[in-house]
């Protein structure tokens, strides 16, 4: 059976994280720690913990912290954070530690389940950007780049078809990356695609 250790101070909130989990996704257990010492000890001694999700603030650690030292200490344990607010900065910092996962706690239950279900089919769940008025998410060259990597085709043949430079081609990626909160071609042909943008 897979198992999901959620870390959040807030009984009630755990306990409903838990049931809604539960609930939604079975084959699915849920054990639930209330501070980051307590997560750690429970790590120690349950090795089949295969994912952590934590609270932003908790006791003792902060959530950030503590999925520091779980990713340290143990590296087939994916982790992900669930909390008020996922803003760009804390998106960023769980990214940057190999977190699969930043989630909002205004998430329906629905949302919730199908987002922890996801994470369990390897994929990774974070926020979309926020635009400003009126910005076009994606810009028609950059459209046309998707569109062409959805069918397979590699950089050159993009930038031979689209008339500019290899380099120009990788600049764009960059700019999909950062717009559509990727990390390579392959999610930002399927996120493009989920968005309804190609």
């Amino acid at each position: 059976m897979k198992r999901l250790m959620f870390v959040d101070d807030h009984p009630i909130y755990r306990e409903g994280f838990r049931r809604a989990i539960e609930r939604g996704a079975p084959g699915l257990e849920v054990v639930l720690a209330g501070a980051a010492d307590e997560a750690l000890a429970m790590l120690a001694a349950d090795r089949n913990i295969d994912l952590c999700i934590a609270d932003r603030m908790l006791p003792g650690d902060d959530g950030l912290t503590l999925l520091a030292r779980v990713r340290a200490a143990y590296p087939t344990v994916a982790v992900g954070m669930l909390c008020a607010e996922p803003t760009p900065g804390l998106v960023d910092g769980v990214r940057a530690l190999g977190g699969v996962a930043c989630l909002c706690k205004e998430m329906d239950t629905g949302e919730l389940v199908d987002a922890i279900v996801a994470i369990y089919e390897g994929d990774e769940v974070f926020p979309e950007p926020r635009l400003a008025p009126g910005e076009k998410p994606l810009s028609d060259r950059r459209r046309r780049i998707l569109q062409a990597a959805s069918r397979g085709l590699p950089d050159k043949q993009i930038s031979d078809d689209l008339g500019i430079s290899e380099s120009t081609v990788r600049d764009h990626w960059t700019h999909i990356f950062r717009l559509l909160g990727v990390n390579n071609r392959t999610e930002a042909v399927a996120r493009a695609v989920r968005r309804r943008l190609i």
